[in-house]
C-alpha cells in the first residue's frame, strides 16, 4: 500500500503549497497530499508518529500492525469504530492530546524501541503487552492470538517478557490469557468462539485448525476447533464464507464430518461476541456428541508440525546475516 510521511512546512513544502488544494493538514505544521488515503490504519499511525517528540514511540495495536500483524486493523470488535493510536512518551515526556491518540507515561527503555516504516515503535512483546492490558481478559486473549497469527512473536518469547513485568498495571488480564493461548488461529472470531466453548459451555481444551482424515488417510478438511473425546467440532464462518464456492465446500466438509460421527456447530463472528446466546448452543452440541460416541478408528488428525519459535529464530538469524553483509565496493 502507498503510505505517505507527512511533510513539515519548510524546505520540502512552502506555506503557499500547504494552504493550497493539493495538501491537507494532519497535525500542527504537518501536511500530506490531498489524494492520500487517510482511512488506511497504517497511514493513521504514520501521521500520528510524525507529530510525536523524538523520545516517544507508537505502541499497542499500532505497533503490532507495523510489525506485520495484519489483524490489528485499528478497529474495535464491531469492525466499524476507529481506535485511537496508542503512544508511550515515558514518565517525563509530553505530547499534545487529541481524540486520535491515547498516551501512556510508563517507562520506555530504548531497548524497547525498534524502527518500522521509518517510525519509532515498541518491540513486538512490549507492544502486545501494552495492547492486552487495554482490554478485558477475553479480548486480551484475542490480541495475544492475533500477534501469534501475525508471527511477530511466540508464546515463549512473550511469556518471558510478561513474567519480568508482573508488577505492571493490569497484569492480571495478561496472566489470564497466557495459559489459554496456543497459536495457529485463523481469525479473531475463532478465538472468541473457542473462549465461549471452553469458559462458558464446558468444553475441554480444544485443538485448533487441525486437518481431519478418514481411517484410509483421505483428507476431509481443516476444522477450526476440534474436541477429540466427544467428537465435536466448531466451524467459525467469517465474511469470506459468504462466497458461493466457499459455502459449497463448507457444506461438503460438514457432511463428511457428520458421516465420521462428528457433531458440528457453525458460529458466525457476530454470534461469537454474544456468549449468553452461543454458550447454550455449544452445550447442546457437545451433549449430542457425547451421547453419540466416537466411531473407533473412523478418523484421525494430521500431525501439526509447525514450530513458530523455530520459524522466528531462523528469520532472526537470516536478518542478522543480511544486515551484516559487507558493503559492495
Amino acid at each position: 500500500m502507498r503510505l505517505v510521511r507527512p511533510l513539515r512546512v519548510g524546505v520540502d513544502l512552502t506555506p503557499d503549497q500547504a494552504r493550497g488544494p493539493h495538501y491537507v493538514r494532519t497535525s500542527s505544521g504537518l501536511y500530506v497530499p490531498s489524494d492520500t488515503d487517510r482511512a488506511v490504519a497504517q497511514q493513521r499511525v504514520i501521521e500520528v508518529a510524525a507529530s510525536l517528540p523524538p523520545s516517544a514511540a507508537v505502541t499497542g495495536w499500532a505497533s503490532c500492525l507495523l510489525h506485520g500483524a495484519a489483524w490489528f486493523d485499528g478497529l474495535a470488535p464491531d469492525g466499524v469504530t476507529a481506535l485511537p493510536v496508542p503512544v508511550v512518551v515515558g514518565p517525563r515526556g509530553g505530547v499534545r492530546r487529541h481524540t486520535g491518540i491515547t498516551v501512556s507515561f510508563e517507562t520506555l527503555p530504548e531497548w524497547h524501541v525498534w524502527q518500522r516504516q521509518g517510525v519509532r515503535v515498541t518491540r513486538p512483546e512490549r507492544a502486545l503487552f501494552d495492547e492486552m492490558r487495554r482490554h478485558d481478559a477475553r479480548e486480551a486473549l484475542v490480541a495475544l492470538e492475533s500477534a501469534l497469527a501475525g508471527r511477530i512473536t511466540s508464546l515463549p518469547r512473550f511469556g518471558s517478557y510478561a513474567l519480568t513485568h508482573r508488577s505492571a498495571r493490569r497484569y492480571a488480564v495478561v496472566a489470564w490469557a497466557l495459559p489459554r493461548a496456543r497459536g495457529g488461529v485463523r481469525s479473531p472470531a475463532e478465538v472468541r468462539a473457542r473462549t465461549v466453548a471452553e469458559e462458558d459451555a464446558g468444553w475441554p481444551r480444544l485443538l485448533v485448525n487441525r486437518v481431519v482424515r478418514t481411517s484410509l488417510g483421505v483428507r476431509v478438511g481443516e476444522v477450526d476447533l476440534v474436541e477429540v473425546r466427544a467428537p465435536a467440532a466448531i466451524e467459525v464462518d467469517g465474511a469470506d464464507h459468504r462466497d458461493g464456492d466457499v459455502q459449497a465446500w463448507d457444506i461438503t466438509k460438514e457432511e463428511s464430518l457428520r458421516q465420521l460421527g462428528f457433531e458440528v456447530a457453525r458460529v458466525t463472528g457476530r454470534q461469537a461476541l454474544d456468549p449468553t446466546t452461543l454458550a447454550p448452543r455449544l452445550v447442546a452440541v457437545r451433549a449430542r456428541a457425547l451421547a453419540r460416541g466416537a466411531r473407533p478408528g473412523g478418523w484421525a488428525l494430521a500431525p501439526d508440525d509447525f514450530d513458530l519459535e523455530q520459524w522466528l529464530s531462523e528469520r532472526d538469524e537470516a536478518a542478522v546475516f543480511y544486515e551484516n553483509l559487507p558493503e559492495a565496493s
